[in-house]
């Protein structure tokens, strides 16, 4: 098992290349300022110089002075094996917000100096310091952008990751941080060396906000020796809630990331508080090596190394024009779960027939069983296995497989263990023809979201022409089902692939991390067989709850399927609230009650979730609706095969009678981000709970972070989802804290005040304007929508005729 979970120190300057007793051995990374104060003198004086000239009337440019030995905390030396790696922390004395065009352009000197530097000796990560200013935050991200933009090949070395630090959270606003994250990640246009280094933080963790960190490009876990708590033998430990976010980034194991693909644990400040505890400054490093050790057994113990696996991006498979390698057939068979579902549905459809005296009788002949779609074999396996078991006598058993190669391996099969019980038939199931009728088709057409895989046109043919009244079909129904997500590699790693069309085509994501940005996951349509008069086209318009602000990149999908009676396979995530079609009836095949709960089929690694990609980032803002409209199109004329996708976003307003009607005469529409398109005004009364005017109409213009007024207290609506048997913890420092004194301690700012971002802004309407509010009329309005994906097919399987 490989782990990409490092750990790292900051110490004070020149302690540990003295030869302190945290030896080298204990950490992989060390992080150090790339220069000293004296290089921040030398510069003081040369921009003094300049403006002196300036105000002299002598124009020139400003020259920020080169670096020198003596300005290095980081000095050039030759690597040595088994030596710690180094972590850079950027000049934090630098204006990156100023208004001063002056002052701009030294920032950008300095930081670029030092950038250079790191890249030539060989710094992988440079960790930039957070924004001082909220209002000013346009002018920090663009100056992130343009040292990301420098050239990739600096003095033979390859750019430096730049991360920027940040606390975990705002207790005024629990996703106030990661927005202004947002924020800057949009204006650098989501570049691939921008990554985050999160401070931990010292209160209980909103469980929407770790989920939200955990699909996010985190480089670092930075970890202040005052967080920290003492057992009852005077040893530092950290708080429950903190120990479990280090798993769970530990989980991730680097794979939100393009670049780095590893996190760093980095300690600070154990020379504060070392001599208070039992082991002094090494106590601390040795517990964060036991968490990760006991985070690496807990993961083995719970069979999860799929998840030390590398990220995946793959096309969904396309049973027309997709030749199958040896190796995916191969690949495919190792799912013992599921083949051993597959046999338990295969033995109850087989006693059913035997049930039913129409079929048992001897003068309608043997039974014959279908596997449409062989392969190399494993559901022919499960079938005569099933079959044996029985004791059925009178059987005939078809093995359909239109791959040449595949077929040698069914003759194989038969040779050496079916004998003469199985019949191999070279043929497409899409155009076999026989006089045989079947009394039961076995199929594993099913793809990732069910019918993309193509399985209703691929049996329909078998139905039409091969199938009696009786027919039983394993499987016998499949649910698709969709929920928006955030998932910012992906939306990275698609918008750098050598393919236009990427955007318009569906993709299968293993181990790549997102999060599910919606209450509920829904389902959208479903097939069951026979298909009687079932049309394949299909299309859907369904609702979710949007609860706390996010960045949608794409609808994820997954499956559920019903193989026979009560056995069924399943890809939806455990524990996920699933709302079920209202128009899927009990007498469709579909049980009753409008919501339940997903899981997935223990241990069953056949299928990764299936992602239907968005071309621009969609934000959406707190207690928001978003509306997915989605087609499957099957056109029987030009023989192609395509899903459309499109999602739309509402907020709910509470207007009275006079402004309804003037919003209406007006036909108002909002936006919402700069990449959606203004649509008309739709708008529909409703039954939603009331809300004062003054938060509604705040929610519909979509504010953003850059404005100081956008506080809402009630984002969270009181909810927290905290983790379990944290509040018992003790020790920790008294009375609220922001959580940007970590970062701030971590750069040296020293700034003691309230945090950078002031977002305790009241928002309570005054009682003359509550009651003044006339009779109410709650009203969905549009704030935005994407462009419809797909149109027409620009991506689309072929061959379906």
């Amino acid at each position: 098992m490989k782990s990409n979970v490092y750990v790292g120190i900051k110490p004070l300057l020149g302690s540990i290349t003295a030869g302190c007793e945290l030896s080298e051995d204990r950490y992989d990374y060390v992080l150090h300022p790339v220069t000293n104060s004296r290089y921040r003198d030398r510069v003081k004086v040369a921009f003094q110089q300049h403006r002196q000239l300036h105000l002299k009337g002598v124009r020139g440019e400003l020259q920020v002075p080169d670096l020198q030995l003596q300005d290095l905390s980081v000095p050039p030396q030759t690597a040595k094996t088994g030596a710690p790696g180094c972590i850079g922390l950027l000049a934090s004395w630098v204006d990156m917000e100023s208004a001063d065009a002056d002052v701009q352009e030294l920032s950008f000197q300095v930081l670029a100096n030092e950038q250079r530097y790191a890249a030539f000796v060989g710094i992988k990560q440079l960790i930039l310091a957070p924004p001082k200013n909220l209002a000013c935050i346009n002018r920090y991200a663009l100056m992130v952008a343009r040292l990301l933009s420098l050239h990739s090949n600096n003095d033979g070395g390859q750019n430096p990751v730049l991360s920027i630090s940040l606390p975990f959270f705002e207790d005024s606003d629990p996703l106030s941080t990661w927005e202004l994250w947002c924020t800057v990640r949009r204006i650098c246009g989501y570049h691939l060396n921008l990554t985050i280094s999160l401070a931990l933080p010292r209160d209980k963790v909103p469980s929407c906000v770790l989920q939200r960190w955990l699909a996010e490009p985190v480089t670092c876990l930075l970890v202040s020796s005052s967080i920290f708590a003492t057992n009852q033998h005077n040893y530092p430990v950290l708080n429950k809630f903190n120990q479990q976010i280090i798993f769970e980034f530990q989980k991730i194991n680097g794979c939100s990331q393009a670049k780095l693909s590893e996190l760093c644990v980095i300690l600070h400040g154990v020379e504060k508080y070392g001599f208070q505890v039992k082991g002094g400054e090494l106590a601390y490093l040795e517990y964060i090596i036991y968490l990760l050790k006991r985070g690496d057994k807990a993961m083995l113990a719970e069979s999860n190394m799929h998840n030390l696996s590398e990220p995946r991006l793959m096309p969904p498979l396309d049973p027309f024009s997709t030749d199958i390698s040896n190796t995916v057939y191969h690949t495919f068979e190792q799912d013992r779960t599921k083949y051993q579902m597959y046999g338990k549905a295969i033995t109850k459809a087989l006693q059913k027939l035997i049930a039913d005296s129409s079929v048992s009788a001897k003068d309608n002949g043997p039974l014959v069983v279908l596997i449409a779609g062989a392969g190399r074999g494993p559901l022919v396996d499960e079938t005569y296995m099933a079959v044996a078991g029985l004791k059925i006598t009178q059987c005939r058993i078809i093995a359909l497989e239109k791959s040449p190669r595949a077929a040698l391996y069914l003759q194989k099969r038969k040779h050496e263990y079916w004998k003469d019980s199985v019949e191999i038939v070279k043929d497409d199931a899409c155009s076999w023809r026989s006089d045989t009728k079947v009394d039961l088709c076995i199929s594993e057409l099913l793809g990732s979201f069910g019918c993309n895989e193509l399985s209703p046109e691929c049996l329909l043919n078998v139905e039409k022409y091969s199938c009696k009244e009786t027919t039983l079909f394993v499987p016998q129904s499949y649910s698709s089902y969709i929920a928006p997500i955030s998932a910012p590699l992906l939306h990275q790693t698609l918008g750098n692939l050598n393919d236009s069309n990427a955007m318009d085509k569906p993709w299968i994501i293993h181990n790549i991390p997102h999060c599910i940005t919606s209450t509920k996951i829904n389902e959208t349509w479903f097939f069951q067989h026979p298909l009687a008069y079932t049309k394949l086209s299909k299309s859907a318009v369904t609702d979710f709850k949007i609860k706390n602000k996010c960045e949608i990149h794409g609808l994820i999908g997954f499956f559920n399927a019903t193989l026979y009676d009560d056995v069924s396979l399943s890809i939806l995530p455990d524990g996920s609230t699933v709302k079920r079609a209202e128009s899927l009836t009990e007498d469709q095949g579909i049980t009753t009650g409008l919501y339940v709960k997903g899981e997935h089929t223990p241990d069953m690694t056949s299928w990764s979730p299936i992602v239907f990609p968005l071309k621009q980032p969609f934000f959406i803002s707190d207690d928001s609706e978003l509306e997915v409209f989605m087609t499957r199109n099957h056109d029987q004329v030009s023989g192609k095969f395509w899903y459309e996708w499109s999602v739309s976003s509402y907020v709910y307003l509470v207007m009275s009678e006079n402004k309804m009607r003037s919003a209406q005469s007006a036909n108002i529409c909002g936006g919402n981000t700069g990449q959606q398109q203004n649509q008309q005004h739709n708008s529909r009364f409703t039954s939603s709970p009331a809300v004062d005017v003054q938060k509604a109409f705040e929610q519909f213009q979509s504010p953003s972070i850059l404005s100081p007024n956008n506080a809402t207290p009630n984002a969270m609506n009181g909810e927290y989802d905290m983790f379990e048997n944290s509040s018992s913890e003790s020790g920790f420092m008294d009375g609220h804290q922001s959580g940007w004194k970590s970062v701030h301690d971590i750069h040296g700012l020293g700034v003691k005040n309230a945090p950078v971002f002031d977002l305790h802004q009241s928002t309570q309407v005054s009682a003359e304007v509550q009651n003044s509010v006339p009779e109410e009329f709650h009203v969905r309005v549009r704030t935005g929508v994407t462009e419809m994906q797909n149109v027409a097919g620009q991506s689309a399987w072929t061959n379906l005729r």
